[in-house]
């Protein structure tokens, strides 16, 4: 295991009494209805090379497996992460502007960046949002997005999350700002985040499942992004 994957482990490792609390709890008030964390796996070496370090933030898993009742399922729920294999055999709309965006950014299309959500917990077998309890729980007791960000050190992070998740980012990072970006008038579309520990270069989108429906200008707001990226970095396009 190299470096940044022994590192994340640590930190999950230090949170499982907490994630054990928040199962506790919440199947005791008759919820249960949520995943596996979303544990990250890092493909070190290719990451480590890629001219722009990226995090690219999603909503929530579409199911993600059965919970983690042990501090041994850390290992396995990161292995789950690695064997999903960014998405190269979930041919969907995300997956899809994921490696598009990487690429924009003058990486090559491996696995050289980063997947993560918003929300660590989502349905235990179905798409969107599980139930508020669910994320109050995981907010108090597994809040590790800030951690996570301060182990990898992306250069960017995008947030394909729309402007409907921006109270979910704010229980991540309470001191965030949205701020206009590229000549867009409305935050709705595109806003620069701002925040301690997030990165200079962090931007909040509509996610692909809306984005990808208007092609050419959900394009053009991730060319002015890896534009303003590949500039400030210095990277040749």
């Amino acid at each position: 295991m190299n470096e940044l994957n022994k590192e994340l482990e640590k930190l999950y490792l230090s949170k499982t009494d907490g994630i054990f609390k928040m199962y506790k709890e919440l199947n005791e008030s008759g919820y249960d209805d949520f995943s596996y964390p979303l544990l990250l796996h890092v493909w070190e070496e290719e990451y480590s090379k890629a001219p722009v370090k990226l995090m690219i933030i999603g909503q929530e898993t579409n199911g993600w497996g059965a919970k983690l009742e042990t501090s041994d399922h850390v290992i396995s729920s990161m292995q789950n992460y690695k064997d999903f294999n960014l998405g190269r055999n979930y041919n969907s709309t995300f997956w899809q502007w994921a490696r598009k965006i990487n690429q924009m950014m003058s990486n090559p299309d491996t696995n050289c960046f980063v997947w993560n959500n918003i929300l660590k917990f989502g349905k235990d077998s179905d798409k969107g949002c599980p139930v508020w309890q669910v994320t109050e729980h995981e907010n108090k007791y597994f809040n590790v997005i800030s951690d996570e960000i301060a182990i990898l050190k992306p250069d960017v992070c995008i947030f394909l999350t729309g402007p409907s998740y921006d109270n979910y980012i704010r229980l991540k990072f309470p001191d965030v700002e949205f701020d206009n970006f590229g000549g867009y008038k409305l935050i709705n579309e595109v806003a620069q985040l701002k925040s301690k520990n997030l990165p200079v270069h962090s931007y909040r989108t509509y996610h692909p499942g809306y984005g990808g429906r208007y092609p050419d200008w959900y394009k053009e707001v991730f060319d002015i992004i890896s534009q303003a990226v590949r500039k400030d970095l210095k990277v040749k396009d």
